[in-house]
C-alpha cells in the first residue's frame, strides 16, 4: 500500500496554477523586470570602464524573463487592447528619449545605448496596451 502511494506521488506531477496568479502581478513583475533591464543598459552605456561580463548575463536572463511576462500578459489580454493610450505614451516617449540623449550625449555610448533602447522601446510600446487593458479589467471586474 505505501508502495502504491509513493509511486502515486511520483507519476502525477504537481504544477502550480500559474491561472491562480493576478494580471496586476504579471504587470507589476513586466515594470520591475523593465526598469532593471533599462538600469543595467544605462549603468553599460554611461560606465567609462567595461562592465563585468555577469552584468550582461544578469540582462540576458532578465530579457528572457521580460520576454515571458510579455507573452503572457499578451495571451491573457482577449478583450480589445487600449491603443489610444499606448499612442499618447509613444507621441511623448520619443521625444523625451530623444532630448534626454541629446543633454547627456557626452557621457553616453550610444553603440551601447541604441540597440537595447530600441528593443526595450519596442517591447515596452507593444505590450503596454495589453497591459493597460488587463489592469482595468482587473479593478472592475
Amino acid at each position: 500500500m505505501l508502495k502504491a502511494y509513493l509511486l502515486s506521488l511520483i507519476c502525477i506531477p504537481t504544477f502550480p496554477d500559474m491561472t491562480s496568479l493576478s494580471n496586476k502581478f504579471y504587470i507589476v513583475s513586466f515594470a520591475v523586470l523593465f526598469i532593471t533591464s533599462t538600469t543595467i543598459l544605462l549603468i553599460a552605456s554611461t560606465s567609462r570602464t567595461p562592465v563585468p561580463a555577469w552584468g550582461g548575463y544578469l540582462d540576458v536572463g532578465i530579457v528572457i524573463l521580460i520576454a515571458f511576462t510579455g507573452m503572457v500578459i499578451y495571451q491573457r489580454n482577449k478583450s480589445a487592447a487600449r491603443i489610444e493610450t499606448s499612442h499618447q505614451v509613444a507621441v511623448y516617449l520619443f521625444p523625451v528619449l530623444l532630448v534626454l540623449m541629446w543633454l547627456y550625449r557626452n557621457s553616453l555610448d550610444v553603440n551601447i545605448l541604441l540597440p537595447g533602447l530600441a528593443w526595450r522601446t519596442y517591447f515596452f510600446l507593444s505590450i503596454l496596451p495589453h497591459g493597460l487593458t488587463l489592469w482595468k479589467l482587473e479593478q472592475h471586474p
